[in-house]
Order: C-alpha cells, then structure tokens, then sequence
C-alpha cells in the first residue's frame, strides 16, 4: 500500500511537513507515529535511535514518495 493510500485523508498534513512548513511531530504526533511505522513495516526504512535524524529520514521518505506521485 503507498504513503498516499494509506495516508490519503492527511496527504494536506504530510505535504505541508514534508515541504518544511512544520514539523509533524509537534503539529500532529499522532500521525507522526503511524507514519514512522508505515515507513518501519511497509518500506523497511531503518531510524537511527537519534530524533533528529529519524525526523529528517522521515520527511526525505515523504517527500520523495510525494513527488513520485506527482510525477507520475
């Protein structure tokens, strides 16, 4: 299932996050973590323990699998 499927009633949230406009886990940490376990079990994407690291592994996911979208 992708990110857009899954997430597609807050694609407006995840769009705005993954384009800086703020950070998701302050603004909605609930959907923070659901996508941080998305990312761990659907996509296989290993976080490094370290907040800011994960947060920025995160969003580069997001991003990258909105813009295929878009392109597509």
């Amino acid at each position: 299932m992708s990110l857009t499927e899954k997430f597609k009633k807050d694609i407006h949230i995840l769009h705005g996050a993954a384009q800086g406009n703020f950070f998701l886990d302050v603004k909605n940490p609930k959907l923070y973590k659901k996508v941080v376990r998305y990312y761990q079990n659907e996509k296989n994407v290993t976080f490094s323990g370290d907040a800011l690291d994960d947060y920025e592994i995160l969003m580069d996911c997001v991003y990258n699998d909105l813009e295929s979208v878009r392109v597509a």
